[in-house]
């Protein structure tokens, strides 16, 4: 089952990165005029829980889906692995960044799996998961949706298509959509956090 998680995330790394669509250096960042706060909640991962705690003293990055999302998804983890490489590119940020997967099919997507997958894409991407009431916190914390048609064997999933910047106290400061210039967007991360970094 492992191998066939990363043959599945590698044949789909390579069908997209020949179909992808070309991104718009247009899409950028929408920051919140007032910061959010997010509530408790906790998750699991494959190294243990996930909880606001986890959140503090660094910028997180977080996004849903599933394994069993066939474009969407690995598109999303394609362009979230590129803006953690322009990051890097930049040099060491102001203040650490992290990037957080989250599966919104936990009945299908055990945390060893969803480890393998987005491990795929970037090494240092976090991959994590929790039951529908805890997802349904968190998602409705952070102003995305999710939904399963049905239940049984074949059900279908479906969710928003957003990544979240969570500032390092925990609190919602920004959201943009895929399709964003990797570049662009990174230099636009820097500007905030140093404005952040400065103020603190």
């Amino acid at each position: 089952m492992a191998m066939a998680v990363i043959s599945m995330a590698i044949m789909l790394g390579v069908m997209l990165s020949l179909f992808a669509p070309k991104v718009s250096s247009s899409n950028g960042i929408e920051w919140l005029a007032k910061p959010k706060d997010i509530v408790n909640f906790t998750l699991r991962t494959q190294t243990g829980k996930y909880n606001r705690q986890s959140l503090l003293g660094r910028f997180s990055i977080v996004w849903f889906g599933f394994l069993k999302c066939v474009d969407v998804c690995p598109l999303s983890l394609m362009q979230a692995s590129e803006l953690a490489k322009q990051l890097h590119k930049l040099g060491t940020e102001p203040v650490p960044v992290s990037f957080v997967f989250v599966s919104v099919d936990p009945e299908r997507d055990s945390t060893e799996h969803i480890a393998q997958f987005v491990e795929y894409f970037d090494g240092s991407f976090l991959g994590a998961t929790a039951d529908k009431l805890a997802l349904e916190r968190l998602t409705s914390s952070l102003g995305v949706r999710f939904r399963i048609s049905s239940t049984g064997k074949n059900y279908n999933v479906s969710h928003s298509v957003m990544f979240s910047v969570i500032a390092p106290d925990g609190s919602l400061v920004g959201r943009f959509a895929p399709g964003f210039d990797a570049k662009a967007l990174a230099q636009e991360l820097r500007v905030y956090m140093r404005a952040y970094k400065r103020r603190q």
